[in-house]
């Protein structure tokens, strides 16, 4: 796909006209976005569980929660039940990955790349708790 076909994909995608297009295409920083960064249309954002106490959601250690290069959930392939709680710290997680992608850094080097969900377990008043290892996978499996 060329550079175009990408901004007219984009503006089909996102339900834009001419003039909001325009207003994107303006903005640098969406323009290097959009024409220096295919990682977004082909990698994977992978949170996986990497340790789970009481998880009222059923999620245990190796579970997946995929999600597109763009932070959008690939509903099947995560599991069934996914609370809130898990997806929240999952949003700076993906912005980190983002700004990695538009730098062309290595998404995988981030320092901090274990998150946990915000149920505070048992011990504190909530339920139980869960830790989330960030990892990206390019089309092939790998960066």
């Amino acid at each position: 796909m060329n550079i175009e076909q990408r901004w007219q994909a984009l503006k089909k995608h996102l339900g834009m006209d001419d003039r909001e297009l325009g207003i994107l295409r303006s903005n640098p920083k969406y323009v290097k976005m959009v024409e220096s960064t295919p990682q977004f249309m082909t990698h994977r954002i992978i949170a996986e569980v990497v340790k789970s106490h009481g998880c009222h959601s059923g999620l245990t250690v190796g579970t997946r929660i995929v999600m597109n290069g763009n932070g959008q959930l690939i509903r099947d392939q995560c599991p069934e039940r996914i609370c809130i709680w898990a997806l929240a710290p999952l949003s700076g997680m993906v912005r980190a990955v983002f700004e990695r992608f538009v730098e062309d850094l290595d998404p995988n080097s981030l320092v901090f790349d274990v998150v946990h969900c915000e149920d505070v377990g048992v011990e504190c008043g909530g339920w139980g708790q869960i830790l989330m290892k960030i990892k990206v996978e390019g089309p092939e499996g790998g960066r």
